[in-house]
């Protein structure tokens, strides 16, 4: 193909010759022209002519005969400067339609790949629209099709405003965006957080000597950068997160607070003197007390509705907050270990002592299924949140024990056992569920996984060699807390052991994880926090 002023062949299309510049260029050759003698640059100049005015038969038979007159040394050069001239880019051959279709189907890794070809290839590997889909595949949820997930990293800013020159209150600014950062950085700050977690990669550190007690339960708020811990000596403490500072310290229980929660305007604890109290927690002040359990009260969960505790009568309590109501679940024959608020608090789930988890239904306030399979006391029953993935299932348990060979690192041994031995890992981590489970764990040193549609257990996980004290879990993992001095990390999806944290050398008796920190405590009164966060 001859190139016109209307019409190029690919290699001279103005796209390409404005992205190129190589020893071909037409002025490099021009300064090279220059340095022969004037009669050689007339003769030089003058083939080139004729080779350019010539059609496509014309040229081929001027190139045959100076191939057949060239020596080794020329046909050496063009053996290794023609292949470069013969690549295509793609990029620049097809609309921009479908090159960003074409952009689309590469992941991460080749996305970072392509941007260092050039800088028209930058241009295009870090569009916005791409790394921005590539979040919504990844962030706060495993990509179905690389078994990759990302930590949310979501902070909700709460700023201190002034009310009439002296009350205070909290404002949610979350929604408001000073400025917005490109998808790339969102997506690469997120990956270093999740490579952390993968790698161990974390600073760790610990509070201690001011609780007089061991530590019963606790809660953390990054965005507050606040961390609440109860105690069994009748105290509660708020502590500064970052540095272990304390911010003050909640008097007035008679016995000792079992459990809390708060959100951002008030804390509510419960204790073995039978009473919940709300606190304002920014200040703290005592609001209100809540009697009418007759033992002590062992946990509570709270929704903006409604507030569940259950306590050591074996018996559930809910509150509402609109319109002041309680009234009385019962079921359970010994102590009421675990309750938690589901489904926009028209569920419930809670453990007990005598081994059993109960799903109840608050809006016919009744218990609607048992699910029994603990050999010991439960001591904690955590329903899953919209949106999580597993590939749990009854098809296939998993027998996790840890290898006694090393004192630095436990060493998981996974035996999973299949009814189809051609099965593959893969093809199950592509099969991920949507079912609704609930998470138990027990003294009796196992981690249930259950079906809240149809009661069965779906898979038990053994890991740890004394009973099962606290656990939390999020979309992309688990940790667990035991009596045995451990902390495990678990993958959430497949069920399978990352690693152990290494610190605690008591009973673990509460835990909490967020996207970039484990926070957990111990019978001694220490608190322990482990930060996997971008920084680390």
């Amino acid at each position: 193909m001859k190139c016109t002023k209307n019409s190029y062949c690919y290699r001279h299309t103005p796209e390409l010759m404005n992205s190129k510049r190589d020893e071909f260029d037409s002025v490099q050759l021009q300064q090279q022209l220059s340095s022969f003698p004037v009669n050689h640059q007339k003769a030089i100049a003058s083939i080139w002519s004729v080779f350019q005015q010539a059609d496509e038969e014309q040229r081929l038979l001027i190139l045959k005969g100076m191939l057949s007159s060239a020596c080794t040394p020329q046909l050496s050069y063009l053996s290794s400067a023609i292949p470069p001239l013969l690549s295509t880019d793609f990029t620049l051959v097809f609309p921009s339609e479908i090159v960003n279709k074409i952009f689309t189907y590469l992941d991460a890794s080749s996305l970072c790949a392509a941007a260092q070809v050039n800088a028209h290839w930058k241009k295009l590997a870090d569009n916005d629209s791409l790394w921005h889909r590539m979040c919504e595949q990844h962030i706060n949820k495993k990509c179905v099709k690389c078994g990759w997930g990302l930590p949310l990293l979501q902070k909700r800013k709460v700023v201190r405003v002034m009310k009439r020159g002296r009350e205070e209150s909290d404002l949610d600014v979350s929604n408001k965006r000073v400025d917005r950062r490109p998808w790339k950085d969102v997506y690469s700050e997120r990956l270093i957080v999740e490579r952390n977690w993968r790698r161990n990669k974390t600073t760790y550190t610990m509070f201690k000597g001011q609780h007089k007690s061991g530590i019963s339960s606790l809660q953390f708020c990054e965005a507050q950068n606040i961390l609440i811990t109860a105690s069994y000596d009748k105290t509660a403490i708020v502590w500064n997160l970052e540095t272990g500072e304390i911010l003050r310290t909640l008097k007035g229980h008679a016995r000792c607070i079992r459990t809390l929660q708060f959100d951002d305007t008030k804390l509510v604890t419960g204790s073995m003197d039978h009473t919940l109290r709300i606190w304002n927690y920014h200040t703290g002040q005592c609001i209100r007390a809540l009697e009418g359990h007759t033992d002590g009260v062992v946990h509570l969960n709270f929704t903006s509705r409604i507030l569940a505790s259950g306590s050591a009568d074996s018996t559930i309590k809910i509150w509402n907050f609109q319109t002041g109501e309680c009234y009385t679940l019962a079921g359970h024959t010994q102590s009421v270990n675990h309750v938690n608020v589901h489904k926009d608090s028209s569920s419930l789930v809670s453990c007990s002592d005598d081994g059993s988890i109960r799903i109840w239904d608050l809006e016919k306030r009744v218990c609607s299924r048992v699910l029994k399979g603990h050999m010991a006391p439960v001591q904690t029953a955590i329903p899953s949140m919209p949106g999580f993935y597993h590939t749990f299932s009854a098809k296939a348990p998993l027998q996790i024990s840890n290898s006694s060979n090393s004192d630095d690192e436990d060493v998981a041994v996974v035996v999973r056992s299949r009814r189809s031995s051609s099965q593959s890992d893969s093809s199950s981590d592509c099969n991920a569920s949507s079912q609704p489970v609930v998470i138990s764990g027990s003294l009796d040193n196992t981690i249930k996984i259950w079906s809240l549609q149809s009661g069965e257990c779906l898979q038990t996980l053994f890991g740890h060699v004394q009973g099962i004290w606290s656990l939390a879990y999020d979309k992309l993992r688990m940790v667990s807390g035991s009596n045995d001095g451990t902390l495990k990390v678990w993958d959430i999806e497949s069920g399978l052991p990352m690693y152990t944290l290494d610190g605690h050398h008591s009973a673990i008796t509460a835990v909490s994880i967020s996207d970039t920190k484990v926070v957990s405590a111990n019978d001694k009164g220490e608190v322990h926090v482990w930060n996997y966060g971008p920084h680390v």
